[in-house]
């Protein structure tokens, strides 16, 4: 689902930026995700899948990165994490920064996404 809000500010994020534009990568992240089951309350508890979306520079755009896992409708049934949030920030700190991705995560083994160019 398209949130308006969010696209019209990120879209007035990079037109404020006017020429350094071209130089700026964007990635948003929440910081929890929502749980499949409805509770009592007829609204949905923290939960753990979620999703991240990434703007700007070097960004091969317009598609989807990952692997649905589907829902299951059970009591404690959370969206299934498929793709560690530091793959994600890894790749952006490979193709846009001269930091290495193993610094920036020790010990950290990342999976490879795709989403930027020359990654």
């Amino acid at each position: 689902m398209r949130n308006a809000a969010r696209d019209v500010a990120i879209a007035a994020f990079f037109t404020d930026l006017g020429p350094v534009a071209d130089r700026v990568t964007v990635v948003t992240i929440s910081e929890f995700g929502r749980r499949v089951q409805e509770n009592a309350n007829g609204g949905l508890d923290h939960g753990w899948g979620n999703v991240m979306l990434v703007a700007g520079a070097g960004v091969r755009g317009g598609q989807y990165y990952g692997r649905w896992p589907g829902l299951e409708n059970g009591l404690d049934a959370d969206v299934a994490v498929t793709t560690d949030y530091r793959s994600v920030l890894a790749e952006v700190v490979a193709a846009r920064t001269e930091a290495s991705p193993s610094t920036v995560f020790p010990g950290f083994q990342r999976e490879r996404v795709g989403f930027m160019v020359g990654q």
